[in-house]
């Protein structure tokens, strides 16, 4: 059998190639191109194609996963996802139970930047987190860069998850169909014209509302003759297009069109349950957040090198409304709507040129210009009373600003004993009132060494022009990104990394970092104070400081016979500091987990069978908590940790919060082990099948996700009551089962 393959560079450092298991047509560009920019394509005999993780053996700091690997991973309701993939690395942590999150080296889930084939996306997850917007069936390779970033890539401070789609397949029709508990998906590739042009889409749906539905008119039916009524809605849906063809002089060009949105709803209402249509309370919340895009990528072959043009617009949307409305009385009642809607406009355009210098140095140089248009989402505020009619309260605020880019980098080759590349990203960013140039130095060296071995060191420069900020634990679509002005900086990052590397038999590596990251002018919300805070312009309700973060990183591939692991250990300590929070007062940041074990065997019983099983550890988040409480003013209170159970007038009397400082407490320890059985076969020449049976938490630890304190009534005496403290959980066991067909 002949076959089509891409062969992809990871770095130009080591001569990395990736062998991709998409069918590619013949081309006539026959010149080696840098970076993400695919390289010749050659006819080959019959491969076997497995799953490859590289651990960034050339450049430090970096790894490659691919599409194949990701879809063996075990999964969270038959859904396979490239984000909690990369959650099984080094220096990286999930954040909260069960939830796509990237918090990278120390860093915010705003600091990574996603790019879908250059496409630059911020929302990127669904059901606040449980799963990422990027369809796993049409990957084809995920470029992962927490340190020593090359100059191409900036913008964003601790990473940079670069996402390859798979070509349309040139030759022939394919496709995939998987169903599973709570969604469907399908991706399907076919010709155009045959061997000069393809098509191919991918999409995926929900069907969680349909599933919900009957449930809740049962819940609803049974409290009718109550007056009470419960609302729940969720789905979302994705959806992406891909067009590739060929020129006559064999340059390739393609298009791409993505589209993703979520919609939710929950709520209550009371009513008269001898007329259901009088409602006379209510108390609603609905949200909607996705993105939309378009990219056009042109790779065009000349005398003197590769050119890659690629224009670009997308859009990041949410929307937040909280309805109220309470007529008990049955006197005309008040109505209160308040809505939040920030939203993120990007249209850009890169321009880039890789050309060889001679034998050992190669070049790689570009420009890119972006305009954006920040909607921060100040909450618009309307009140309605019958006899009063509207009052509306609206907070409108824009931030139109353009970011103009320049890089260049140079990769050295000495005789395959030193390699590098040396590179500098300029950053000129223009708003109405203030303007910024920035210079962000790039280097990696790699010197190699005796017995397959390696010594590797790093340095990059970032800079970051927009921060979302949340109020909450976690990150919310509903959080709006505040862009650079005259009343902030943008945030810098300066990275320091030291790395070895050493092959051994049996295709195991073995990978060790030490990292350092400082950061400046962070932000975050003041205490007590949040993006609903009305009253206030949003830069006076922020703050700004400084964090560190620094440790060490451990990685080991490996492979025998018909056994394949992945090992992960990620040391670290993670601090903030700001002038208006914990008193100034240097903080450990919620994320501080200070040590994190990921376990990845897979073992091939035959060909037919596959059994993975993954086991994740965590040291626990950081909460901030009262422990104490102090009496108030005029009021008998006994020393803590016991609370008076009555005031001076007879009433519940708790005492005063007191807090020792910002998060203050570390939550218990997080574990979990992940199970997923494959079973593969045939039904025709034509077509092949695959079940996936997982368990997720397959002891079923329930590892805390918040803790609250309260208070537990007791008869009076010398003790009073007593503090009680609680953890709350959210995932238990978990299985799940999906079927995918391949044809």
């Amino acid at each position: 059998m002949k076959m089509f393959t891409s062969i992809k560079r990871v770095s130009a450092l080591g001569g990395i190639l990736l062998i991709s298991y998409s069918l590619y047509p013949q081309s006539a560009d026959n010149k080696k191109v840098l970076s993400d920019s695919l390289i010749q394509s050659r006819e080959l005999d019959e491969v076997i194609v497995k799953g490859v993780r590289v651990i960034g053996k050339d450049r430090i700091g970096a790894m490659s996963i691919s599409g194949i690997e990701i879809n063996k991973q075990p999964v969270l309701f038959g859904e396979h996802d490239v984000i909690k993939a990369l959650q099984t690395t080094a220096g990286v942590v999930s954040g909260t139970e069960g939830f796509a999150g990237l918090y990278v080296r120390g860093g915010e889930t705003d600091q990574n930047l996603y790019l879908l084939d250059g496409l630059p996306l911020l929302n990127v997850y669904h059901f606040g987190g449980l799963f990422s917007t990027f369809s796993t069936y049409s990957i084809d390779n995920v470029d992962f860069y927490k340190g020593a970033f090359p100059s191409l890539f900036g913008e964003r401070v601790s990473s940079i998850v670069n996402i390859g789609l798979k070509r349309p397949d040139y030759n022939k029709t394919t496709g995939i169909f998987s169903i599973g508990l709570i969604s469907g998906q399908l991706y399907f590739s076919t010709p155009i014209k045959k061997g000069k042009s393809a098509l191919s889409i991918a999409l995926r749906r929900t069907w969680f509302d349909v599933l919900s539905a009957p449930v809740l008119a049962i819940i609803n039916s049974s409290k009718k003759s109550e007056g009470k009524k419960s609302i729940f809605q969720y789905n979302f849906t994705d959806m992406l297009i891909k067009f590739s063809a060929m020129d006559r002089r064999g340059n390739d060009m393609s298009l791409l069109l993505f589209y993703g949105k979520d919609n939710f709803k929950l709520g209550d209402e009371r009513f008269d349950p001898d007329n259901s249509k009088l409602v006379y309370q209510k108390d609603i919340n609905k949200m909607s957040w996705g993105n939309w895009g378009a990219a056009f990528t042109y790779r065009l072959s000349t005398p003197i090198g590769d050119i890659k043009i690629q224009p670009f617009v997308s859009k990041a949307f949410s929307t937040d409304s909280q309805e109220n409305m309470d007529d008990s009385d049955h006197t005309g009642g008040l109505t209160a709507l308040t809505k939040i809607n920030p939203s993120v406009l990007q249209i850009g355009m890169r321009e880039m040129l890789s050309f060889p210098i001679i034998n050992g140095l190669e070049g790689e140089v570009g420009l890119q210009q972006i305009w954006y248009d920040y909607n921060l989402g100040n909450p618009s505020v309307s009140y309605s009373e019958d006899s009063l009619g509207t009052t509306t309260y609206s907070f409108p605020n824009h931030s139109k600003n353009v970011l103009l880019l320049g890089f260049g980098e140079f990769y050295w080759n000495i005789a395959n004993c030193v390699q590098g590349a040396v590179g500098l990203r300029v950053n000129h960013y223009i708003s109405r009132y203030i303007k910024h140039w920035n210079l962000d130095p790039r280097l990696n060296i790699k010197i190699n060494l005796p017995y397959k071995s390696s010594l590797s060191i790093g340095y990059s420069r970032m800079t970051q022009y927009a921060q979302q900020v949340s109020s909450n634990y976690m990150y919310l679509p509903s959080d709006a990104w505040f862009p650079t002005a005259s009343y902030n900086k943008p945030l810098l990052c300066d990275i320091y990394s030291i790395g070895y590397f050493k092959r051994f038999k049996h295709a195991f590596n073995i990978k060790a970092e030490l990292w350092w990251k400082n950061m400046r002018n962070l932000t975050e919300y003041k205490t007590n104070t949040r993006i609903t805070t009305t009253m206030l312009p949003w830069y006076e309700k922020m703050t700004f400081g400084k964090g560190c973060a620094y440790g060490l990183d451990l990685e080991m591939v490996g492979s025998f016979k018909s056994l394949h692991w992945n090992v992960a250990y990620g040391l670290m300590w993670n601090w903030r500091q700001f002038n208006d929070i914990n008193s100034g007062k240097r903080y450990p940041a919620k994320f501080d987990n200070r040590n994190k074990f990921d376990i990845t065997i897979g073992w091939n019983i035959n060909d037919k069978i596959e059994l993975t099983g993954q086991w994740e550890y965590m040291t626990g988040n950081r909460a901030t908590l009262s422990l104490y409480n102090v009496a108030p003013p005029d009021v008998a209170f006994p020393d803590a940790p016991f609370v008076s159970p009555l005031d001076p007038d007879g009433g519940r009397q708790d005492g005063i919060d007191y807090y020792e400082g910002r998060n203050n407490v570390q939550l218990p320890a997080f574990h979990r082990l992940n199970l997923n059985l494959s079973f593969k076969g045939r039904i025709n020449n034509r077509l092949t099948y695959q079940w996936d049976f997982g368990l997720y938490n397959a002891y079923c630890r329930m590892n805390p996700f918040t803790v609250i304190k309260s208070y537990v009534n007791t008869e009076w005496d010398n003790n009073g009551e007593y503090r009680k403290f609680k953890t709350l959980s959210l995932i238990p066991i978990l299985p799940s089962v999906s079927y995918t067909l391949n044809f």
